[in-house]
């Protein structure tokens, strides 16, 4: 069973994610959970582009990002990978 560390210290298990999307309010990548009625967010990257700048390199797209916690999350389905995702720690940019 894998599970992805949020941004506010929860976890979320891959099995229940419904959708993975960015979030302009919150500037932050979500993985949003379902049960019946109920959709929560799940805030599992925020995305700090200004780093890059300021370094002067190109900051990666929102669907390169995406591509990366997709592969990342696959990989851990996969034996011998940590059971917990922490995407602050995992995507270095």
């Amino acid at each position: 069973m894998v599970w992805i560390r949020s941004t506010e210290d929860n976890y979320v298990n891959v099995d229940n994610i419904i959708s993975l999307t960015f979030d302009n309010k919150c500037n932050s990548f979500v993985a949003v959970v379902g049960h019946r009625d109920v959709r929560l967010q799940h805030k599992i990257y925020h995305y700090k582009p200004l780093g890059s700048l300021l370094q002067g390199t190109q900051p990666p797209t929102e669907n390169e990002i995406l591509e990366e916690i997709i592969a990342a999350i696959e990989t851990a389905r996969r034996a011998n990978a940590p059971d917990i995702l922490d995407f602050n720690k995992i995507l270095d940019y």
